[in-house]
C-alpha cells in the first residue's frame, strides 16, 4: 500500500480515529435513514452521486453511496478528495476539477469515472473531529455559490446528528432499530418534500433560487431539531 502523505494527515489524526472508533461505522452495511438523507441531499442539489464518506486510517469507506458509477466500497485515502476535505472547517469545493485541485491527493480514479466537480462537508464530532463527510460529485463542471455551500454544512449537521443519537442508543441493539424506525416515519415526509424541491431553471447547473433555498434550510433546520429532541430525551 502506497504511504499516506503526510500532507494528508491531521496533526491530531490518532486521536480523531479514536473519537470515530467509538460511532462503530466501519463496515458497509446499509442504513435506510442514512441513505434516504444522502438521496434527498443529492435530489437538492441536483448532482449525479453522493455519499457519506468515512475516513478510516488508510482507507476511505463509502457509507450511503448514492448512485455511484461503479460499486466501490473502500478506496485508498490517498485517492479521496475526502482525506483533504477533513483538514478544514469550511466547505470543501472543486468547481472543475483537475490533477492540481488538491495537493497530495491523486484524483485520477474521479477524473476517469467522468466527475469533474466536488463538494463536501465534514461530519465533526461534538469534541471538533472530523470523522468523514457528506459530499457530493457531478460530471460537468459547477458553480457552488454560498447559499448552496450553506445548505450543504447544514445537512452534514444532520447527519452527524444522527450519528451521534446512534452512537447514544449502540448501533447494533433492537432499541436502536426500534428508535430509527421511529425516526424514519417522522423525517420520511419531510425527506420527500426535500426531494421535490425544484429549481427555477432547465440547467442543473444554476444555482437553487433563493426562495428555495430557504425553503430547503427550513426543512433540514426543522429535520435537524427533530433528531436533536430525541437526543435530548436519550
Amino acid at each position: 500500500m502506497t504511504a499516506l502523505p503526510n500532507i494528508l494527515l491531521p496533526a491530531d489524526d490518532a486521536a480523531r480515529l479514536q473519537a470515530l472508533s467509538r460511532y462503530q461505522l466501519l463496515d458497509a452495511h446499509r442504513e435506510q435513514i442514512l441513505d434516504d438523507v444522502v438521496a434527498a441531499t443529492a435530489r437538492l442539489f441536483d448532482v449525479s452521486t453522493a455519499m457519506l464518506s468515512i475516513v478510516e486510517k488508510d482507507q476511505v469507506l463509502v457509507k450511503a453511496p448514492y448512485n455511484l458509477p461503479v460499486p466501490i466500497e473502500r478506496i485508498p485515502r490517498e485517492q479521496s478528495l475526502c482525506s483533504a476535505t477533513i483538514l478544514q472547517h469550511d466547505t470543501a469545493v472543486f468547481e472543475d476539477l483537475d490533477q492540481k485541485s488538491a495537493p497530495g491527493v491523486d484524483i485520477s480514479l474521479i477524473l476517469q469515472l467522468g466527475l469533474h466537480f466536488y463538494a463536501g462537508h465534514n461530519l465533526r464530532t461534538p469534541e471538533g473531529y472530523n470523522i468523514g463527510t457528506l459530499c457530493l460529485f457531478d460530471g460537468p463542471p459547477r458553480h457552488f455559490p454560498p447559499a448552496e455551500r450553506h445548505l450543504l454544512a447544514q445537512l452534514a449537521g444532520l447527519v452527524m446528528h444522527l450519528l451521534e443519537l446512534r452512537r447514544i442508543m449502540g448501533p447494533h441493539s433492537g432499541l436502536t432499530a426500534l428508535l430509527w424506525g421511529t425516526i424514519y416515519r417522522s423525517m420520511s415526509e419531510q425527506l420527500a418534500a426535500l426531494s421535490n424541491l425544484t429549481r427555477d431553471s432547465a440547467s442543473a447547473a444554476s444555482p437553487l433560487a433563493p426562495a428555495v433555498a430557504r425553503e430547503a434550510g427550513s426543512i433540514v433546520a426543522n429535520l435537524d431539531q427533530l433528531v436533536t429532541a430525541t437526543m435530548r430525551r436519550r
